[in-house]
């Protein structure tokens, strides 16, 4: 078998749209777990057509409500059960999950500052730095190479660890993950296996 034939194939997705504000920090679900929104919904439910003509062999999701609410929508669409995965959560901020920016320069003005000059190694109390999070997401991610190769996934999760796992497929600094645009509802393919992993699509809409 050609070892093309042996990749498995990734299609990550971010979860749709939530009415959780944008000038707070991550949610990691630690502190509250929101669901779609209309919006969000309707993203759902997109995504969903958009993938049904491709074979998909299964679907993981973390267990967050947005998470679950589009893999079930891609679900209905293939006859799949929804399998949830911890390791594909948002970053943990420890205690400033949920928390404004500024309210975090207010009440933990030393830990910012740290944050801001090391944002790759600086984790707040109780939270991950960065390459935790990569640890985390790769160990989800070897879970499914090894029980699906050559197969076709769909991954539902955040931006945080969507962003994580295309960086480590490029090869790029770990510390520039953030700019990598990874919209909602959008997908973005690696084909894993082989001599080296290859990147299909990133931030398709």
């Amino acid at each position: 078998m050609r070892e093309k034939e042996k990749s498995t194939r990734i299609i990550f997705v971010r979860h749709g749209e939530t009415d959780f504000p944008l000038d707070r920090l991550y949610c990691d679900d630690a502190v509250e777990s929101p669901p779609l929104n209309k919006a969000g919904l309707v993203q759902a439910e997109a995504v969903a057509l958009s993938l049904s003509g491709i074979a998909i062999d299964a679907i993981y999701a973390s267990p967050a409500q947005r998470t679950q609410m589009t893999a079930k929508a891609i679900a209905g669409q293939h006859g799949l059960d929804i399998v949830t995965n911890d390791a594909f959560l948002e970053r943990r901020f420890g205690v400033w999950d949920g928390l404004y920016f500024d309210v975090v320069e207010q009440k933990y003005p030393e830990d910012y500052v740290a944050w801001k000059v090391d944002p790759l190694n600086f984790s707040p109390e109780g939270g991950e730095t960065i390459t935790d999070l990569l640890t985390r997401v790769k160990g989800g991610l070897d879970t499914i190479l090894s029980a699906y190769v050559g197969k076709t996934i769909v991954v539902v999760a955040h931006v945080g660890s969507i962003r994580v796992a295309l960086a480590d497929a490029l090869q790029m600094p770990l510390a520039g993950y953030r700019q990598l645009r990874i919209d909602y509802t959008s997908l973005s393919a690696i084909d894993y296996g082989g001599r080296q992993n290859n990147i299909i699509y990133v931030n398709r809409v």
